[in-house]
C-alpha cells in the first residue's frame, strides 16, 4: 500500500518528484529578457534594465503590454520574435541558457532512492528535449510533458494530473518543484505538495501557496521531501 495509518490520520508516502524546467533546472528569466532587449534595440526600442521586473515570472504577452506603447507594438511581430527566441535557445544553449547548481546531484539522489521523476513544463516539446539533452539528464525521467500535451495552462492542474496518471501514482504521492506563482498554483490545485525555488526577482506573493521554499536545489534532500 502507498500509505500508512498514523494517529488516525492517513499519511501518504512520496513516490514521485515532478520538476518544472525554467527557473528550476535551468535559468532563463534574465537570459530571455536580455535576448528581447537586444532584439528590440535593433528596432529602435529601448528596454531599460529596470523593465525586467515586468518580465519575471510572467507571460510574455503581459510583459509586452506593460513595457511597450501601442505604436511600438505595431512594429513588432511577436510571433516571429517568440519563434526566433526558441530557435536561438535551442541551437545555442551555451550562449543563452544557464545551468542551475545541484540539479544533476539531486536527480541522482532521487533516482538512487527509487523515486519516479518527471519534467513538467509549459515550454514547447522541442525546447524541453533540447534542454534535457544539453543537461544530459534525459535518462532520469520516466515522463516529460510540455505545453503540447495540454489544453489548459497553469495554474490549472491539468498538466500535473496528467503527469501523475502517466507515472501511475496519486496526487498525494507527488512532490512538485516549481518557481512561479502559476506553477505552484497548478501543483496545489492538483492536490500535490510543492517546494518553491525562490528567486529574489519574483513578485511578492509568488510563493504563498508553496508547502516550503528553498533558494537552491542543493537544499532539497530526502528528509525534506519525506517531511512534506
Amino acid at each position: 500500500m502507498s500509505w500508512y495509518l498514523l494517529a488516525d490520520k492517513i499519511t501518504y508516502m512520496i513516490k514521485a518528484v515532478l520538476f518544472d524546467l525554467d527557473g528550476v533546472l535551468i535559468k532563463t528569466e534574465h537570459e530571455t529578457f536580455k535576448f528581447y532587449q537586444d532584439y528590440l534595440e535593433k528596432k529602435g526600442i529601448n528596454l531599460r534594465d529596470s523593465d525586467f521586473k515586468f518580465k519575471a515570472g510572467r507571460k510574455s504577452k503581459d510583459f509586452w503590454n506593460d513595457v511597450l506603447t501601442l505604436e511600438q507594438k505595431k512594429i513588432i511581430d511577436f510571433e516571429k520574435l517568440t519563434q526566433l527566441k526558441r530557435e536561438e535557445f535551442n541551437t545555442e544553449p551555451d550562449k543563452y541558457v544557464t545551468k542551475v547548481d545541484g540539479g544533476e546531484e539531486l536527480l541522482k539522489l532521487l533516482k538512487k532512492n527509487n523515486f519516479k521523476l518527471a519534467i513538467i513544463s509549459q515550454n514547447e516539446s522541442q525546447m524541453i528535449s533540447s534542454m534535457a539533452d544539453w543537461l544530459n539528464i534525459r535518462e532520469f525521467f520516466e515522463v516529460i510533458l510540455s505545453i503540447d500535451d495540454i489544453t489548459n495552462l497553469k495554474p490549472d492542474p491539468e498538466i500535473y494530473l496528467l503527469a501523475a496518471k502517466k507515472l501511475g501514482v496519486t496526487s498525494n504521492e507527488c512532490v512538485v518543484i516549481e518557481d512561479s506563482k502559476d506553477g505552484i498554483g497548478s501543483a496545489k490545485n492538483a492536490g500535490m505538495k510543492c517546494i518553491g525555488v525562490k528567486h529574489n526577482f519574483m513578485p511578492k506573493g509568488t510563493y504563498d501557496q508553496a508547502d516550503t521554499t528553498v533558494k537552491k536545489l542543493s537544499e532539497i534532500n530526502l528528509n525534506l521531501i519525506n517531511s512534506l
